[in-house]
């Protein structure tokens, strides 16, 4: 494999319907969403070493039997509820983690073509600077904050660009996920049937295209203890994120490193500790307790 080009790897790699890890393009990997792919490694220090790992592994997984497949998708967390176990459906359940990984819902586009050319623009923004994305995002009427971070606007286009090659009816189901008012659209004149291409299957795919990416200049709500976002929120890696990060683990630390971290940090953060600083400490000991709620349930959702 080490005498392969990066063409001739990213080839095989796509040949067996897998995603390119992250950095594999060429240029430093944006953050991976947080999911049950997030276990999967950006392989080595270079493109070609993450696409070797990558390749390799698949090379393995493809001549592993049934049970061992199993144990795999154990070991990275993915989840088996309501699988038919066969050697298949196990290889597309990590084939999609290694989509996941990327922030792209493969089993929503319409074939593997379109989530390859996704692929390609999600690598092509990851290897931009904050001038250009930030030049992109306003092309795109994407709110751009005064100091933007490159990986937040990276990951407002990569939304944006999976909304535009989402049929009409899983841009619906985007929108009343997202409680985007549907109202006033104007009917189509086939009888409540869009004909795939037609210009009203175009108007309509438009006028949810705008009113999705108006919730992108609304600001979230702070998430109250135990309200846990559903995984088809596009905010839910934000947010996951943001409470392993304030716990200071990764997405691979089990629920006693979580319970252990937790516990560390509100024994240092804790009012009552804190005598006479009680004004600087409740807001991140309470920052705490709710990313430890958060990744508690998470993490039960994660193992069910």
């Amino acid at each position: 494999l080490e005498r392969c080009s990066l063409s001739e790897l990213r080839n095989e790699i796509r040949k067996r319907g897998f995603a390119t890890p992250p950095g594999s393009g060429g240029h430093a990997a944006v953050a991976a969403p947080t999911s049950v792919a997030a276990t999967f490694g950006t392989g080595g220090g270079t493109p070609k070493e993450a696409l070797v790992q990558r390749l390799r592994e698949i090379r393995i997984w493809e001549q592993l039997r049934v049970g061992e497949l199993r144990r795999v998708c154990r070991e990275l967390q993915i989840p088996l509820r309501d699988v038919d176990p066969t050697r298949e459906n196990l290889l597309t359940l990590l084939s999609d983690a290694t989509w996941q990984q990327r922030g792209i819902p493969v089993w929503r586009l319409s074939s593997l073509i379109m989530a390859y050319g996704v692929l390609d623009q999600v690598d092509t923004i990851e290897s931009k600077g904050v001038e250009e994305l930030s030049m992109r995002c306003e092309k795109r009427g994407l709110p751009v904050e005064d100091e933007p971070l490159q990986e937040m606007l990276a990951a407002r286009l990569r939304t944006v660009i999976i909304w535009e090659h989402l049929s009409v009816e899983e841009l619906r189901q985007e929108c009343q996920a997202l409680g985007v008012s549907m109202d006033n659209i104007a009917p189509n004149e086939t009888g409540g049937v869009l004909l795939q291409g037609s210009k009203n299957e175009r108007g309509e795919q438009q006028e949810l295209l705008r009113r999705l990416t108006e919730v992108l200049w609304q600001a979230p709500p702070p998430p109250s203890a135990g309200e846990l976002l559903s995984e088809d929120d596009p905010r839910f890696m934000e947010q996951v994120s943001g409470c392993f990060e304030t716990l200071q683990l990764t997405p691979t630390d089990d629920p006693e490193e979580l319970r252990r971290a937790y516990q560390k940090m509100a024994r240092r953060l804790h009012p009552d500790k804190n005598v006479g600083k009680e004004a600087d400490v409740t807001a991140e000991f309470q920052a705490v307790s709710v990313a430890y709620e958060l990744l508690s349930e998470y993490m039960k959702r994660r193992s069910a």
